[in-house]
C-alpha cells in the first residue's frame, strides 16, 4: 500500500532515507582498503549525529505548531458557538495554556465600572486557582491594560520591572507573558500567563502568537457575553408577556365572575394531562399559555350576551360562538403567541365534527386543542355555577367516559381518566 505521510511523519522519514543513504556509504567505504577511510568514517558518523539532533528538532517544532493550531482551532470554534461565557472563558484559558506551553495563567475583564477584574483562573491541569495566588501579578495585567502593550520577560527574577513584587519571588517565577484582550481598538481585559521551569521560558515569537490568539479570544468572549445578554433580555421579555397574560385573563375574571378562578384551575389539570400524555417542557409552555388564554375572545364579546342571565337567542348563540375566532384575531398577529393558538381558536371543536368555528374532527384538530375540553368540562361540572350546582366528580367522570369518541377524543379521555390527582 503506497501512503502519503504529512507532517512530522513525512519529516522522520526523510530523515530515515537520509541515514540511510549514509549508512550505505559507511558499507561501501569499509571495503575500499583506502588510508582516508577511518577519518571519512569518523566525518559520516558525526553528520549522521547531526541528522539525528536535527531530526528532534524538527520533529518537536511540527509538534509544538500543531498543538498551537490545535488551540487556536478551540478558540475559532468558541466564536462560531453559543456557549455561556463562563464555558467560553474555560476553553479559551485552557487553549492558552495549552498554546504558551504555561503552567498557569489568568484572565481579567473590565466591568461596567471599567474596573478590571479576575473572571478565571487555571492550572496547566485545567483545574480553576484561587485567585489569591495572583494578587501581585494583577500589577503585571494593570500596566499592560494601561499601556495597550504586552509584556514579556524571559527571566523575571533579575528584571528590574518585578523588582517590587513578591510574587515572583515567592512562586520562583521565571517567565511572564501578558498580553491585552482588544475588541478592535477597545480593551476588554488581559491576558496573563507564567511559567517557573527554565524549559518554559516564553520567546518574542510567542508574543505574535499570543496577540493573534487574544484577537479571537476577545471576539469569542464578546459574542458570549452577547448572547448572555440576549438571554437575560429574552427572559425579562417573557416576564413581560407573561404578567401580560395574567392581566388579560384577571381582566377577563373581573369581567364574568361567574367563572372566576376557572382560567388558574384549567391551566394546572391542562399541564397535569399534558404532562401525563408526554408532552415536552417546550410544547408545555405553549400549551400552558393557551389554556390561559382559551376564553380571551369572549372580551369581543357585548356584555348583554356575556352576561345574560337567562338563555340565549339563536342569534346571540351564533355571536357567542365567534369568540374562538376573536381569539384567533387577537392573537395570531403576536408571533410571541401564535405557537400558542391551538386553545383558543380550537378548544370549541369535537372529535365527532360537530364542534365550531371550523367543525374539525379528530386528528384535524390540533393535539392541544383536543386535551383541553376534558379539561374544561371537568372543571365546569365539579364547580358552582349559577344556573347550576356541582356534580359529584363520579358522575362527570361517566359523563366525559360517555362523550369520548364523540365530544373528545378516546386517547386524551383514557390518559386522563387514569390520573390520580384532578384537584387544583
Amino acid at each position: 500500500m503506497i501512503t502519503n505521510p504529512s507532517g512530522a511523519q513525512a519529516i522522520q522519514q526523510q530523515f530515515n532515507e537520509l541515514n540511510g543513504s549514509l549508512l550505505n556509504v559507511l558499507a561501501n567505504l569499509s571495503h575500499s582498503g583506502s588510508p582516508a577511510v577511518p577519518t571519512a568514517i569518523q566525518d559520516i558518523t558525526r553528520i549522521s549525529q547531526l541528522l539525528g539532533k536535527l531530526e528532534k528538532s524538527a520533529t518537536d517544532q511540527m509538534n509544538l505548531r500543531q498543538s498551537q493550531l490545535r488551540a487556536l482551532m478551540r478558540v475559532g470554534h468558541a466564536v462560531n458557538s453559543s456557549l455561556g461565557l463562563e464555558r467560553v472563558l474555560e476553553e479559551v484559558m485552557d487553549s492558552l495554556i495549552a498554546l504558551t506551553r504555561a503552567e498557569r495563567g489568568f484572565l481579567m475583564l473590565r466591568g461596567p465600572n471599567g474596573e478590571l477584574a479576575v473572571r478565571i483562573a487555571r492550572g496547566i491541569d485545567h483545574v480553576n486557582l484561587d485567585e489569591e495566588e495572583f494578587k501581585v501579578s494583577r500589577t503585571v495585567a494593570r500596566q499592560v491594560a494601561e499601556s495597550s502593550q504586552p509584556v514579556l520577560t524571559t527571566n523575571a527574577q533579575a528584571d528590574p520591572r518585578f523588582d517590587a513584587q513578591s510574587s515572583v519571588a515567592v512562586y520562583q517565577l521565571r517567565s511572564i507573558l501578558c498580553t491585552p484582550l482588544k475588541l478592535k481598538s477597545d480593551l476588554i481585559g488581559v491576558l496573563y500567563v507564567d511559567n517557573r521551569a527554565h524549559a518554559g521560558i516564553f520567546e518574542e515569537s510567542d508574543v505574535v502568537l499570543l496577540s493573534a490568539f487574544a484577537d479571537q479570544a476577545a471576539v469569542a468572549i464578546d459574542g458570549a457575553r452577547l448572547f448572555e445578554e440576549l438571554q437575560e433580555s429574552h427572559r425579562e421579555l417573557e416576564k413581560a408577556y407573561q404578567a401580560t397574560l395574567e392581566g388579560w385573563v384577571r381582566a377577563l375574571d373581573l369581567r364574568d365572575k361567574e367563572t372566576e378562578g376557572h382560567t388558574q384551575r384549567v391551566t394546572i389539570l391542562t399541564e397535569r394531562l399534558a404532562c401525563a400524555m408526554g408532552v415536552d417542557e417546550q410544547a408545555l409552555v405553549h400549551i400552558r399559555r393557551g389554556a390561559l388564554l382559551h376564553d380571551i375572545g369572549k372580551m369581543g364579546i357585548p356584555d348583554s350576551i356575556l352576561l345574560k342571565p337567562g338563555g340565549l337567542t339563536d342569534e346571540e348563540r351564533k355571536l357567542m360562538q365567534k369568540h374562538p375566532v376573536y381569539a384567533f384575531e387577537m392573537l395570531n398577529p403576536i408571533d410571541f403567541l401564535v405557537p400558542a393558538i391551538d386553545i383558543p381558536y380550537c378548544h370549541h371543536e369535537r372529535w365527532d365534527g360537530t364542534g365550531y368555528p371550523r367543525g374539525l374532527k379528530e386528528e384535524e384538530i390540533p393535539f392541544a386543542a383536543r386535551i383541553f375540553p376534558v379539561v374544561d368540562v371537568w372543571d365546569a361540572l365539579t364547580s358552582d355555577r349559577p344556573y347550576h350546582k356541582a356534580l359529584p366528580p363520579a358522575e362527570v367522570r361517566q359523563r366525559i367516559k360517555d362523550d369520548s369518541g364523540k365530544h373528545f377524543d378516546p386517547r386524551v379521555v383514557e390518559v386522563f381518566l387514569e390520573l390520580k390527582d384532578l384537584s387544583v
